[in-house]
């Protein structure tokens, strides 16, 4: 490690070459671009890769991937994102608008699981990009071996894995944020006297603010990262400069208030309104009504106990991420401070969100990012401030890799598609005619624009629609989530025939019972498992 580094300088990027037309000047820059070039694209490649091995058989079906595949198709369609019963203002539309360019690009069409899963591979690949941004992000501040092994614990990573293999928003959020910190930690990692030199600098601001303006376009809550950071860089240590960061924090909100003209126009800024006031409730904890924090939900102490075997790497990260960040915003390095700080208010965010706060499990993805980032930049700090825990650090991370590659290859290797399994075998087998009830939300979602399906959760449900099958999902059913009751399925155990059952670590087991019509009459005469949740928790 150089002196440079070891006190968080770069030297300039631009160095006096022979003039244009030199083999030596052609030689040095193809060889800076392949020194970024081949790492990322062998990062991007691998990640994309490993990502389709289990993108439809690994990762069950979930009500939020219908709900953004729906609103993306009405986009599709030269509509503001709306769903069934109305427009949808709880999330802004970015992630929507790039799921309508994919839907036109691949002419993507089916029924909603078809939509679903062909969506899948637009997270996927937004995902293996990320993950080559990791590298380019840290290439400069911390080196390219110590910004490779990052990267590449972003391939495997568990829980990272999970968001990029599903229709989540905050995959394609990241990404454009990702984009952003790209090109702020260029502009940073440059001497002084080059950035004020170079007339691309201002450009390259305004172009990542641009890109942190559309990630904040996805997910409001992708303020913390990318507005939130920005002020606070200028006013640590300098870490950017009072003109630099007005650049970036004008930027930034343009996309954003361009959407706001929109909604003025179109007459909607009145439900974007109420839904931003209720949506703010949620996220301070003033209101709790869904995630960890909200009333009759399961434990997250004891959520994370039940999946440290799955996720036990992502849960260091999150608890890391924080803590990471506090070591590099103390930096000599201006770029690796403002990583640092991109880390301390992602960590801080979901710490108060788990503390206080609407946690939902997807809401970590922001932070575990972050997190990778400050903790590979707090690893080669530490190493350099401590030259004797140097090999034990890279010993740790290195084993902290191999430990988060063995749970991703597990996560691959698990089949988790139980919606997916019994859809297929009704289409075959179940009888013309017949009713299904199904108990929770993704199944009513599912198979909502089938007029053989409906929410009948309980026996006299079923009963009085002349439903003789009934969809059920073990897990989230004993916990008490969905619009069955848990009594219901022992009496089914009991008293149906199981035909087709599958189980996976989501689920537990998704099962298709048959009720014979004298048992059923005798259940809802004895009225089991009524009346059903009115809604799913």
């Amino acid at each position: 490690m150089t002196r440079s580094e070891i006190h968080g300088t770069s030297a300039p990027a631009t160095e006096t070459v022979p003039s244009s037309g030199s083999g030596r000047a052609r030689t040095l820059l193809s060889s800076r671009a392949g020194a970024v070039l081949l790492p990322t694209l062998l990062l991007v490649v691998a990640a994309f890769g490993f990502r389709s091995i289990g993108l439809t058989t690994s990762f069950e079906l979930w009500v939020d991937e219908m709900l953004y595949a729906e609103l993306g198709a009405s986009v599709a369609r030269g509509e503001m994102p709306n769903l069934p019963d109305g427009p949808f203002f709880l999330h802004p539309p970015g992630f929507f608008i790039v799921e309508a360019v994919a839907i036109h690009l691949f002419g993507i069409s089916g029924d909603r699981m078809d939509l679903v899963y062909q969506l899948r591979w637009v997270s996927a690949f937004c995902g293996a990009l990320s993950v080559g941004l990791i590298f380019v992000i840290l290439r400069r501040p911390i080196g390219a071996p110590a910004a490779f092994v990052a990267g590449l614990l972003a391939v495997f990573e568990p829980f990272i894995l999970r968001n990029n293999s599903r229709v989540f928003i905050e995959t394609t959020g990241m990404l454009a944020v990702l984009v952003g910190l790209a090109l702020v930690s260029e502009h940073l990692s440059r001497d002084h006297l080059c950035r004020e030199a170079d007339q691309r600098s201002r450009l390259r601001l305004v172009v990542a603010g641009l890109a942190l303006g559309y990630g904040l376009l996805t997910k409001d809550v992708l303020f913390v990262c990318t507005v939130v950071p920005v002020a606070l860089a200028v006013l640590w240590r300098r870490t950017l400069p009072l003109r630099d960061g007005a650049v970036l924090m004008g930027t930034t909100v343009v996309p954003y208030v361009i959407y706001l003209v929109v909604l003025a126009f179109s007459g909607g800024l009145g439900g974007w309104f109420e839904a931003k006031s209720q949506g703010l409730l949620r996220a301070l904890g003033l209101v709790q009504a869904t995630g960890f924090n909200a009333p009759n939900s399961p434990s997250l102490i004891g959520r994370i106990l039940d999946q440290l075997g799955s996720f036990g790497t992502s849960y260091v990260l999150l608890l890391v991420c924080p803590l990471a960040g506090v070591v590099a915003a103390l930096s000599a390095s201006p770029a690796r401070r403002f990583l640092g700080l991109v880390a301390l208010m992602m960590g801080l965010f979901g710490v108060y969100s788990a503390a206080f706060g609407t946690f939902e499990e997807q809401y970590g993805y922001p932070v575990m990012i972050a997190g990778i980032l400050a903790a590979a930049i707090s690893a080669v700090e530490l190493s350099a401030r401590f030259p004797r825990a140097s090999r034990p650090i890279t010993a740790v991370c290195l084993v902290f890799v191999v430990a988060a590659a063995v749970l991703g290859i597990r996560a691959e290797a698990t089949r988790d598609d139980g919606f997916l399994q019994v859809s297929d075998w009704m289409r075959t087998n179940l009888p013309v005619g017949a009713k299904v009830g199904v108990t929770n939300s993704t199944g009513a979602w599912a198979f909502d624009q089938d007029p053989h399906f409906g929410i009948w959760a309980s026996l006299p449900d079923l009963a009085d629609n002349g439903a003789s099958y009934v969809l059920t999902q073990s897990l989230p059913t004993s916990l008490g989530y969905g619009y069955a009751k848990p009594e219901l399925l022992p009496w089914l155990a009991a008293n149906a025939k199981p035909m087709i059952a599958v189980n996976g670590p989501t689920n537990g087991t998704t099962t298709l019972w048959f009720i014979n019509k004298d048992a059923l009459q005798a259940g809802a005469a004895a009225r089991v498992a009524f009346p059903a949740n009115e809604q799913e928790q």
